[in-house]
């Protein structure tokens, strides 16, 4: 994808606007977030060079890697525009549009598109289709190729989701264990690209009735929002990549970078800072930010997901399992795993190693982490949701005074409107509660 790389700021992506840029368009400067964005047709002038590059390269290739769905499609599209080049000519009488229809199910009689190459299939076009066929999907606005970028498929393989908002039907998501034991498909409730952190494996003993010593769920607050930004902004996940060739090991030591920004007492051995309040923690975060390139609704969006994460799930699975460590099947069934599976994507950050070697070169940041995790297994569900609640609660707030204001205010009275609410010291005491 033609494009420089975005360091300096945390600017939204102006074509999707709800993305965090990473990309510069060297054509007309326009900050964009991934190459689905690069290819829409609100940035059309800028990527037809794209298309029929990218077009070309693709029908040309004789790809052995090309599935058979994918020369399934190729074909409904091949007929698609047969059909629509018919009607479209002009002087053609009904008896030509009938031959040409022929002509074209005459060529591909006896082929097997499920293992016929692309370059086959072609050549099987004459050279006025192929003019043309180029030209639709080089056009952003043409049927077909309207048709391909709105189409649910190519939405879910290109469009960067983050894992927690994969599953289906608003189901959160559950590991792959859990959906065993349940008895249930994956297809079901997974989105058939979704890919969980690996769990962390944490020591039963760490693991208490009630948890002992200072509450840490506010700092955990701060953790998933930081988690959550820097996981939109790479428009990575997870964060850690699953396998040695993931092309996410280049954004790892991006990812270190932010966290040590947004949360550093995470990273610092020495740090003694404990958030006691909601307020808190969405402030220290929100002053990490430059309030002049993120939105008020972005940020609501981080809060959102926030709520997410730490919101606990209402069904656990009892598992018999049992020995010296929590294993990550018993993770996988507890309430609170959702959590889990966000200390477990940074525990990975901060222990995988070039080629996908495990090695803890940040062995006290991976312990605090664990000691999170453990501090998670050991808070009971009505806490994490009651601040999930709240969390969620003031993030709809937030984009109810962002669309009370819009019309009466600008800018800069709305940002700060944002910033006293933020400030609001209204969550409940859940410790006391419980």
């Amino acid at each position: 994808m033609p494009s420089s790389f975005q360091e300096d700021s945390n600017v939204v992506c102006k074509i999707c606007r709800r993305q965090i840029s990473r990309y510069t368009c060297p054509e007309c400067n326009i900050p964009y977030c991934s190459s689905t964005c690069f290819k829409s047709p609100a940035h059309a002038n800028c990527s037809e060079s794209f298309y029929k590059k990218q077009i070309e390269s693709d029908v040309r290739s004789d790809s052995k890697s090309k599935s058979a769905e994918e020369r399934l499609k190729m074909m409904e599209i091949l007929k698609r525009f047969e059909e629509d080049n018919s009607e479209q000519a002009v002087g053609d009488d009904k008896e030509d549009e009938d031959e040409d229809e022929d002509d074209l199910e005459k060529r591909f009689a006896g082929i097997d598109i499920a293992s016929t190459s692309p370059n086959t299939l072609w050549s099987l076009l004459s050279q006025s289709e192929r003019d043309e066929f180029v030209r639709s999907l080089q056009d952003p606005s043409s049927n077909l190729s309207q048709e391909l970028l709105l189409s649910e498929e190519l939405q879910r393989e290109l469009v960067p989701r983050p894992w927690w908002e994969s599953a289906s039907e608003g189901i959160p998501a559950h590991s792959d264990a859990l959906i065993r034991d349940a008895g249930q498909s994956g297809n079901d409730i997974f989105h058939e690209n979704t890919h969980l952190p690996e769990l962390i494996d944490i020591p039963s003993t760490m693991v208490k009735p009630l948890p002992s010593g200072p509450p840490l769920i506010y700092n955990l607050c701060a953790i998933c929002i930081a988690y959550a930004f820097v996981t939109r902004r790479l428009a990575t996940s997870p964060l850690a990549p699953i396998n040695a060739d993931s092309p996410s090991f280049q954004d790892i030591e991006e990812a270190k970078r932010l966290l040590a920004h947004l949360v550093p007492f995470l990273m610092d051995r020495k740090s003694t800072v404990l958030h006691t309040t909601v307020s808190a923690a969405i402030d220290d975060i929100w002053s990490r930010l430059d309030k002049s390139t993120i939105s008020s609704s972005t940020f609501a969006v981080l809060m959102r997901d926030t709520a997410t994460l730490l919101r606990p799930l209402p069904v656990g699975l009892i598992s018999s399992t049992s020995g010296s460590s929590t294993s990550t099947t018993d993770i996988a069934s507890h309430p609170n795993r959702t959590t889990i599976y966000v200390l477990s994507d940074l525990s990975r950050i901060f222990t995988i190693h070039l080629h996908g070697m495990t090695r803890n070169l940040h062995p006290h940041i991976a312990h605090k982490i664990l000691f999170y995790a453990a501090h998670v297994l050991s808070t009971p569900p009505i806490v994490l949701r009651s601040l999930a609640d709240d969390i969620d609660a003031r993030a709809r707030e937030s984009v109810e005074a962002m669309q009370s204001s819009s019309g009466v205010t600008g800018k800069a009275e709305t940002m700060d409107t944002i910033s006293k609410l933020h400030s609001t010291d209204s969550e409940s005491e859940l410790i006391q509660e419980i």
